[in-house]
């Protein structure tokens, strides 16, 4: 098959599941041959491969367009002259009518937001938000989703079956291996539970750090949280102690050699789709625990504890006890997720059906322009 040259259009910042998406997919389609140009909702100067829109302002879900964004667009797509155009949806008022904008070309669109069917505050508004998305989704040539659930929903809201193509996210199981690390020991610690991830309301870290000093684990038994948000600097003045440990944001290599210390890994959120951080973990072969919102149940099955994000607090402290305590559970469950990622969330996998996707929108409007009435 021909080379393909892509444009993606999405943003590297803040960093999150959204912004690693748009760099991973854009790292493996240029290593399998195909010419990608990334369009970003950054600062930065246009390169080559890579070109800036202008924005007012944006947060870690939402963007706001400025009046000269779809003109920097048009002429950027105009002198790319992609065969495809893959959209990263950012929650900005262009998700809505992009392909109106370049009906000549074919559109794909991931629709990254996270998704909740529980009747919390945070699963009503997924719920809103998915409800807003619906009707315009169709008139994209077709929409990538990140699980079922999602699928489900959408199809449930008129989103066309057929519109609709899951691919899971998905981590480089290379990459994300296990190996050796002496952070554990540069932290004076015998065993590592860990968050790493946004500090927000909906990543519930406070509910977390409560839940492990109701433990009362041994001295050496710390907490690590890992990243920054609008709640760090309370979270760290409210538990100024010494074993849980607020590490900030971590670049890759700091990452990894965070994940390669970890015993357990901790997403207790009120909401997800797929998180890329409970992959990466998984990868690591770390026994996971993460409350059954979005897609975890997916990514998880068998290989961890799944809470009830409904009563949190107690099956929270009740599960980081029995990981600490139970190490043939750890052992077993560390390596069923290795497992799992290797077989089901190996991204050079996923990098392989999305670039069918891209082959089978290019053939349809080929094959559609070709037999016009």
């Amino acid at each position: 098959m021909s080379k393909l040259k892509i444009l993606i259009l999405g943003r590297l910042s803040p960093v999150d599941g959204n912004s690693v998406y748009v760099q991973e997919i854009k790292e493996k389609l240029s290593e399998r041959g195909h010419n990608v140009h990334l369009l970003l909702f950054d600062e930065g100067e246009d390169e080559e491969d890579k070109s800036f829109l202008p924005y007012l302002f944006k947060t870690q879900p939402y963007i706001m367009i400025a009046p000269s964004t779809i003109k920097k667009l048009k002429d950027i797509v105009k002198a790319v002259k992609p065969d495809c155009i893959h959209i990263s949806l950012t929650l900005s008022f262009l998700d809505f009518f992009i392909p109106d904008l370049f009906d000549d070309i074919p559109v794909i669109a991931t629709f990254h937001p996270p998704f909740d069917k529980n009747k919390t505050l945070w699963g009503v508004f997924s719920q809103v938000v998915y409800n807003v998305y619906a009707p315009f989704l169709n008139n994209y040539d077709k929409i990538i989703t990140l699980s079922s659930v999602q699928s489900d929903f959408l199809i449930e809201k008129g989103v066309k079956r057929e519109k609709l193509q899951i691919i899971p996210n998905g981590v480089d199981p290379i990459k994300y291996s296990p190996g050796y690390s002496n952070l554990k020991e540069k932290l004076d610690a015998d065993f590592l539970f860990l968050y790493l991830g946004r500090i927000s309301p909906e990543k519930n870290v406070k509910v977390l750090c409560e839940a492990f000093l109701e433990n009362e684990f041994p001295e050496k038994v710390k907490l690590l949280v890992v990243g920054d948000g609008i709640e760090l600097l309370r979270l760290k003045k409210d538990f100024d102690c010494e074993n849980i440990i607020f590490f900030g944001e971590a670049k890759q290599d700091r990452k990894q050699e965070i994940f390669r210390s970890s015993d357990v890994f901790v997403l207790p959120s009120s909401i997800e789709g797929l998180p890329l951080a409970l992959l990466e973990a998984m990868s690591f072969k770390l026994m996971c625990i993460a409350t059954n919102v979005g897609a975890t149940k997916d990514a998880l099955h068998d290989s961890g504890i799944l809470i009830n994000p409904m009563r949190l607090k107690d099956e929270l402290t009740n599960a980081l006890k029995i990981s600490y305590q139970n190490k043939e559970l750890r052992n077993k469950f560390s390596s069923k997720a290795r497992e799992r990622i290797i077989s089901d969330f190996n991204i050079f996998r996923q990098i392989q059906i999305l670039e069918d996707v891209y082959y089978n929108v290019i053939n349809s409007r080929d094959f559609l322009k070709n037999n016009k009435v």
